[in-house]
């Protein structure tokens, strides 16, 4: 498709306001309306200040991350979160994307408050972003 050059003359005339008429609420944008952003507790904060991140090991920008969000059952709970780093390791463990488990070996408390709030099959799910079926016996 070939690119037309622009029409000489007046610039063009805005319509419409620069302003914004009404303003923005949350929900609106990235978080859907229907799952709102859970925002962790102040003592969740201060668990999680100064450690590094359980996947990556990176010492800043490390946020609580829920093991159990409150939109499953989770609590305000410092032993509800662990320390992930937020733009990578947080974001990729929130879509699914990141297996948590084999980090959490020496987070016994936090394994076992999350399993208090979901079963265990939930709580499989959900740190290993993959659907557990139980194994069918063969038929002899």
């Amino acid at each position: 498709m070939k690119r037309r050059p622009l029409r000489p003359g007046k610039a063009p005339r805005r319509t419409a306001p620069l302003a914004r008429p009404t303003p923005l609420r949350l929900g609106t944008g990235r978080f859907p309306p229907s799952s709102p952003l859970s925002l962790a507790s102040e003592e969740q904060r201060r668990k999680v200040a100064g450690l590094a991140c359980l996947v990556c090991g990176a010492r800043d920008g490390a946020d609580p991350a829920h093991l159990t969000p409150r939109s499953r059952g989770g609590c305000d709970h410092p032993d509800c979160v662990v320390a992930l780093f937020r733009f990578r390791c947080h974001r990729a463990f929130d879509d699914g994307r990141l297996d948590l488990l084999p980090y959490l070996e020496p987070h016994r408390l936090e394994l076992a408050h999350a399993l208090q709030h979901l079963g265990l099959i939930e709580l499989l799910e959900r740190l290993t972003a993959e659907r557990w079926m139980p194994r069918r016996s063969k038929a002899a």
